[in-house]
Protein backbone atom coordinates (compact mmCIF):
# COMPACT_ATOMS: atom_id res chain seq x y z
CA UNK A 1 0.00 0.00 0.00
CA UNK A 2 2.90 2.33 0.80
CA UNK A 3 4.33 1.66 -2.69
CA UNK A 4 1.00 2.33 -4.38
CA UNK A 5 0.62 5.83 -2.94
CA UNK A 6 3.80 7.27 -4.56
CA UNK A 7 2.90 5.60 -7.87
CA UNK A 8 -0.52 7.20 -7.80
CA UNK A 9 1.12 10.55 -7.02
CA UNK A 10 3.45 10.30 -10.01
CA UNK A 11 0.57 9.21 -12.24
CA UNK A 12 -1.46 12.17 -11.05
CA UNK A 13 1.39 14.56 -11.85
CA UNK A 14 1.79 13.11 -15.38
CA UNK A 15 -1.93 13.31 -16.03
CA UNK A 16 -1.97 16.84 -14.67
CA UNK A 17 0.86 17.90 -17.01
CA UNK A 18 -0.85 16.29 -19.98
CA UNK A 19 -4.11 17.97 -19.08
CA UNK A 20 -2.40 21.35 -18.74
CA UNK A 21 -0.94 21.17 -22.28
CA UNK A 22 -2.87 23.20 -24.83
CA UNK A 23 -3.08 21.97 -28.40
CA UNK A 24 -3.21 24.67 -31.09
CA UNK A 25 -3.48 24.32 -34.84
CA UNK A 26 -0.53 25.32 -37.01
CA UNK A 27 0.60 25.31 -40.62
CA UNK A 28 3.97 24.26 -42.01
CA UNK A 29 6.33 26.81 -43.55
CA UNK A 30 9.85 26.53 -44.90
CA UNK A 31 12.44 27.30 -42.24
CA UNK A 32 14.53 29.08 -44.88
CA UNK A 33 13.36 30.02 -48.38
CA UNK A 34 15.32 32.06 -50.92
CA UNK A 35 14.75 33.18 -54.49
CA UNK A 36 18.07 32.86 -56.30
CA UNK A 37 19.08 35.09 -59.17
CA UNK A 38 22.20 36.60 -60.73
CA UNK A 39 23.33 40.23 -61.12
CA UNK A 40 24.68 39.56 -64.65
CA UNK A 41 22.91 39.14 -67.98
CA UNK A 42 23.30 36.35 -70.51
CA UNK A 43 21.77 33.30 -72.12
CA UNK A 44 21.03 30.19 -70.07
CA UNK A 45 23.05 27.25 -71.39
CA UNK A 46 22.71 24.82 -68.50
CA UNK A 47 19.89 23.96 -66.06
CA UNK A 48 20.74 21.14 -63.67
CA UNK A 49 17.71 20.93 -61.36
CA UNK A 50 13.99 20.30 -61.32
CA UNK A 51 11.45 21.06 -58.57
CA UNK A 52 11.76 18.50 -55.80
CA UNK A 53 15.49 17.85 -56.33
CA UNK A 54 17.73 17.74 -53.27
CA UNK A 55 20.88 19.84 -53.73
CA UNK A 56 24.10 20.37 -51.79
CA UNK A 57 25.69 23.66 -50.83
CA UNK A 58 27.83 24.99 -53.71
CA UNK A 59 26.14 22.83 -56.35
CA UNK A 60 25.63 24.60 -59.71
CA UNK A 61 21.90 24.94 -60.30
CA UNK A 62 22.11 26.76 -63.62
CA UNK A 63 24.71 28.52 -65.73
CA UNK A 64 24.76 31.33 -68.27
CA UNK A 65 26.90 31.11 -71.40
CA UNK A 66 30.38 31.67 -69.88
CA UNK A 67 32.35 32.48 -73.05
CA UNK A 68 31.90 36.26 -72.94
CA UNK A 69 32.71 36.38 -69.24
CA UNK A 70 35.80 34.23 -69.74
CA UNK A 71 36.99 36.53 -72.54
CA UNK A 72 36.61 39.54 -70.23
CA UNK A 73 38.77 37.80 -67.62
CA UNK A 74 41.50 37.15 -70.20
CA UNK A 75 41.44 40.79 -71.34
CA UNK A 76 41.55 42.05 -67.78
CA UNK A 77 44.46 39.74 -66.94
CA UNK A 78 46.37 41.00 -69.99
CA UNK A 79 45.86 44.61 -68.85
CA UNK A 80 47.25 43.71 -65.44
CA UNK A 81 50.34 42.15 -67.00
CA UNK A 82 50.99 45.23 -69.14
CA UNK A 83 50.58 47.61 -66.18
CA UNK A 84 52.94 45.48 -64.09
CA UNK A 85 55.69 46.01 -66.67
CA UNK A 86 54.96 49.74 -66.93
CA UNK A 87 54.91 50.11 -63.15
CA UNK A 88 58.26 48.33 -62.76
CA UNK A 89 59.84 50.59 -65.39
CA UNK A 90 58.41 53.72 -63.76
CA UNK A 91 59.73 52.56 -60.40
CA UNK A 92 63.23 52.04 -61.83
CA UNK A 93 63.12 55.51 -63.36
CA UNK A 94 62.08 57.00 -60.04
CA UNK A 95 64.93 55.26 -58.23
CA UNK A 96 67.39 56.50 -60.86
CA UNK A 97 66.02 60.05 -60.61
CA UNK A 98 66.22 59.97 -56.83
CA UNK A 99 69.85 58.81 -56.99
CA UNK A 100 70.75 61.61 -59.42
CA UNK A 101 68.89 64.13 -57.29
CA UNK A 102 70.76 63.01 -54.16
CA UNK A 103 74.01 63.63 -56.07
CA UNK A 104 72.70 67.09 -57.04
CA UNK A 105 72.73 66.12 -60.71
CA UNK A 106 68.95 66.28 -61.17
CA UNK A 107 66.65 69.23 -60.55
CA UNK A 108 63.62 69.28 -58.25
CA UNK A 109 61.34 69.55 -61.28
CA UNK A 110 62.80 66.46 -62.97
CA UNK A 111 62.49 64.45 -59.75
CA UNK A 112 58.89 65.54 -59.39
CA UNK A 113 58.14 64.41 -62.95
CA UNK A 114 59.56 60.97 -62.16
CA UNK A 115 57.38 60.75 -59.05
CA UNK A 116 54.29 61.72 -61.06
CA UNK A 117 55.09 59.12 -63.73
CA UNK A 118 55.36 56.40 -61.11
CA UNK A 119 52.13 57.50 -59.43
CA UNK A 120 50.31 57.25 -62.77
CA UNK A 121 51.76 53.80 -63.45
CA UNK A 122 50.84 52.66 -59.96
CA UNK A 123 47.27 53.95 -60.36
CA UNK A 124 46.94 52.20 -63.72
CA UNK A 125 48.09 48.95 -62.11
CA UNK A 126 45.53 49.30 -59.28
CA UNK A 127 42.75 50.03 -61.78
CA UNK A 128 43.73 47.00 -63.85
CA UNK A 129 43.69 44.80 -60.73
CA UNK A 130 40.21 46.10 -59.87
CA UNK A 131 39.06 45.37 -63.43
CA UNK A 132 40.37 41.81 -63.17
CA UNK A 133 38.55 41.28 -59.87
CA UNK A 134 35.33 42.59 -61.39
CA UNK A 135 35.68 40.34 -64.45
CA UNK A 136 36.35 37.31 -62.25
CA UNK A 137 33.30 38.08 -60.11
CA UNK A 138 31.14 38.45 -63.22
CA UNK A 139 32.30 35.03 -64.41
CA UNK A 140 31.56 33.59 -60.97
CA UNK A 141 28.07 35.17 -60.93
CA UNK A 142 27.26 33.58 -64.31
CA UNK A 143 26.75 30.30 -62.42
CA UNK A 144 23.94 30.18 -59.84
CA UNK A 145 24.94 27.91 -56.96
CA UNK A 146 23.04 26.59 -53.95
CA UNK A 147 23.92 28.69 -50.87
CA UNK A 148 23.01 25.81 -48.56
CA UNK A 149 21.78 22.21 -48.60
CA UNK A 150 18.20 22.39 -49.76
CA UNK A 151 15.30 21.30 -51.90
CA UNK A 152 14.34 23.02 -55.15
CA UNK A 153 10.86 24.49 -54.85
CA UNK A 154 10.64 25.98 -58.32
CA UNK A 155 12.75 26.89 -61.34
CA UNK A 156 11.66 29.69 -63.63
CA UNK A 157 14.08 29.43 -66.58
CA UNK A 158 15.06 26.97 -69.27
CA UNK A 159 18.01 26.47 -71.60
CA UNK A 160 18.11 29.16 -74.31
CA UNK A 161 16.27 31.76 -72.25
CA UNK A 162 17.83 35.23 -72.03
CA UNK A 163 18.38 36.69 -68.57
CA UNK A 164 18.47 40.49 -68.43
CA UNK A 165 19.63 41.80 -65.05
CA UNK A 166 20.65 45.41 -65.80
CA UNK A 167 17.50 46.89 -64.24
CA UNK A 168 16.31 44.19 -61.85
CA UNK A 169 17.27 40.61 -61.08
CA UNK A 170 14.40 38.20 -61.62
CA UNK A 171 14.24 35.02 -59.50
CA UNK A 172 15.53 32.02 -61.45
CA UNK A 173 15.40 29.23 -58.87
CA UNK A 174 13.49 29.02 -55.58
CA UNK A 175 15.28 27.02 -52.89
CA UNK A 176 14.25 25.95 -49.39
CA UNK A 177 16.51 24.57 -46.67
CA UNK A 178 16.41 20.80 -46.34
CA UNK A 179 15.90 18.88 -43.11
CA UNK A 180 14.11 21.56 -41.09
CA UNK A 181 10.69 23.22 -41.19
CA UNK A 182 8.62 25.65 -39.18
CA UNK A 183 5.17 25.08 -37.73
CA UNK A 184 3.48 28.48 -37.49
CA UNK A 185 0.50 29.00 -35.20
CA UNK A 186 -1.62 31.88 -33.97
CA UNK A 187 -1.56 31.73 -30.18
CA UNK A 188 -3.86 33.54 -27.77
CA UNK A 189 -2.24 36.20 -25.62
CA UNK A 190 -3.05 34.31 -22.42
CA UNK A 191 -1.03 31.28 -23.62
CA UNK A 192 2.12 33.26 -24.38
CA UNK A 193 3.05 33.58 -20.70
CA UNK A 194 4.28 29.99 -20.64
CA UNK A 195 6.34 30.30 -23.84
CA UNK A 196 9.90 31.44 -24.44
CA UNK A 197 12.29 31.30 -27.38
CA UNK A 198 14.26 28.04 -27.32
CA UNK A 199 11.59 26.17 -25.36
CA UNK A 200 10.82 22.60 -26.44
CA UNK A 201 7.45 22.06 -28.09
CA UNK A 202 5.95 18.91 -29.55
CA UNK A 203 4.77 19.11 -33.17
CA UNK A 204 2.28 16.59 -34.57
CA UNK A 205 1.75 16.11 -38.30
CA UNK A 206 -0.49 13.39 -39.67
CA UNK A 207 -0.20 11.35 -36.49
CA UNK A 208 3.61 11.57 -36.38
CA UNK A 209 5.32 13.55 -33.63
CA UNK A 210 8.43 15.73 -33.92
CA UNK A 211 10.31 17.56 -31.19
CA UNK A 212 10.86 21.23 -32.00
CA UNK A 213 11.87 24.48 -30.35
CA UNK A 214 10.23 27.88 -30.28
CA UNK A 215 12.12 30.06 -32.74
CA UNK A 216 10.03 33.22 -32.76
CA UNK A 217 7.21 34.80 -30.74
CA UNK A 218 5.53 37.72 -32.48
CA UNK A 219 5.08 41.12 -30.88
CA UNK A 220 2.24 42.25 -33.13
CA UNK A 221 -1.15 40.52 -33.34
CA UNK A 222 -2.12 38.54 -36.42
CA UNK A 223 -5.82 38.36 -35.61
CA UNK A 224 -8.37 39.98 -33.31
CA UNK A 225 -11.96 38.83 -33.18
CA UNK A 226 -14.57 39.03 -30.41
CA UNK A 227 -11.98 40.38 -28.00
CA UNK A 228 -9.52 37.52 -28.59
CA UNK A 229 -6.03 38.60 -29.69
CA UNK A 230 -3.59 36.07 -31.19
CA UNK A 231 0.12 36.36 -31.93
CA UNK A 232 2.34 34.36 -34.32
CA UNK A 233 4.51 31.63 -32.82
CA UNK A 234 7.07 29.75 -34.93
CA UNK A 235 8.34 26.34 -33.85
CA UNK A 236 11.30 24.97 -35.82
CA UNK A 237 11.80 21.19 -35.93
CA UNK A 238 13.97 18.64 -37.79
CA UNK A 239 12.10 16.63 -40.40
CA UNK A 240 14.58 13.77 -40.71
CA UNK A 241 13.98 11.76 -43.86
CA UNK A 242 10.32 12.78 -44.09
CA UNK A 243 9.17 14.79 -47.12
CA UNK A 244 6.94 17.57 -45.78
CA UNK A 245 5.38 20.45 -47.66
CA UNK A 246 4.62 24.05 -46.86
CA UNK A 247 0.92 24.49 -46.13
CA UNK A 248 0.44 21.12 -44.46
CA UNK A 249 -1.62 21.25 -41.25
CA UNK A 250 0.02 20.53 -37.92
CA UNK A 251 -0.66 20.91 -34.22
CA UNK A 252 1.48 22.17 -31.34
CA UNK A 253 1.33 21.02 -27.73
CA UNK A 254 1.94 24.20 -25.76
CA UNK A 255 2.53 24.25 -22.00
Amino acid sequence: MKTLVPLLGVLGMLLGNAASAVQVQAMLEWSRRVELSTPVSGTVTEVNVEPGNQVKKGQVLLRLDPRGFQANVLQARARVESTIAARKEAHRELERAQDLYDRTVLSDHELQLAKIAFAKADAAYSAAQAGLTEAQLTLEYSAVRAPFDGIVIDRKVDVGQAVVSEITSEPLVVLAAAGRMIARASVAEAQLAGLSVGQSVRVTIGGKTYQGKVKHIGLEPVAQAQGAVTYPVDVEFPTGAEVLRAGQPASLDLP
